[in-house]
């Protein structure tokens, strides 16, 4: 039903939907554009007794040329933000991985921790399952939009594996090459 109250509403703008989250989507010439799809919106939700989180709403602004405009909801200013997390993934205006990838082994980290102290007398097998069932994925989620290509991330991600085969029973002596 939400869906359908946004679709609706939208008519000049390109925009995305998950669940509860619509981003409006447009180059900056297009701000009245925008402006007045977000105005549609807003009315078509409050004509369903739904209203916007104006906490939750923000205004990310990308590319060097964009003049940065302001938007309003309800009338008041949406905040301008220089990173959203979207989905769980961090995207920043320069479009440079590297928040996202400080979230990502920082999480890694936490949970090969609590895994390797709860784990502890368990046999290798029993640790692999563990770190690939819990640990891989969050190293891996979304890999697609936030890839990394520079060397010193790749890095950060592959000592957090590195610190995982030290632990394991008959490779503690292995150098972190």
């Amino acid at each position: 039903m939400y869906i359908d109250i946004c679709i609706n509403a939208i008519s000049q703008t390109d925009f995305g939907l998950f669940a509860d989250d619509t981003k409006l989507l447009g180059e900056a010439s297009a701000s009245s554009q925008i402006q007045s799809d977000s105005d549609a919106l807003t009315e078509k939700l409050e004509e369903w007794q739904l209203s916007p989180n104006l906490a939750k709403c923000s205004v990310v602004h990308l590319g060097r040329q964009n003049p940065m405009y302001s938007y309003k909801m309800k009338g008041i200013d949406l905040t301008k933000s220089t990173c959203e997390k979207d989905l769980g993934v961090i995207l920043s205006l320069d479009l440079k991985p590297e928040k996202h990838i400080g979230l990502v082994v920082r999480k890694a980290s936490n949970t090969l921790w609590l895994l390797s102290q709860s784990l502890r007398y368990l046999d290798n097998h029993s640790k692999i399952s563990a770190y690939t069932s819990y640990v891989r994925p969050q190293l891996e989620y979304a890999t697609i939009i936030w890839s990394p290509y520079l060397k010193k991330d790749i890095d950060r991600i592959e000592r957090v594996q590195k610190r995982f085969v030290k632990g394991l029973q008959g490779f503690r002596n292995l150098p972190l090459l």
